[in-house]
């Protein structure tokens, strides 16, 4: 994955089942799919979870599924933002 050479991805804190979890490099894995336009759900969780997993956070193989539902979950959040967000700039004023 390529990133700009000297800029550190940000770590940010979410829930994993019932515990939370700080991840590396969240927010640029989900930036990452999101301009891929996956459409298939199994395609987004496998796809973050290989991205998250490249920035560096270990994610036990026992886990994997508890991730998965939770970057999914993150994944939705996005979404909804960039697509109001959109709607907003190309709203005229």
């Amino acid at each position: 994955m390529a990133r700009a050479c000297c800029s550190k991805p940000i770590t940010r804190i979410i829930r994993i089942g019932k515990v939370e979890a700080g991840l590396i490099g969240l927010d640029e894995s989900l930036k990452n799919v999101y301009m891929r336009a996956i459409a298939d759900e199994e395609e987004i969780r496998r796809a973050l979870l290989k991205l998250v997993r490249e920035f560096g956070n270990y994610i036990a193989p026992s886990r994997e599924n508890e991730y998965q539902d939770a970057l999914l979950r993150e994944y939705k959040i996005y979404v909804l933002k960039a697509e109001t967000e959109r709607k907003k700039d190309s709203t005229p004023s």
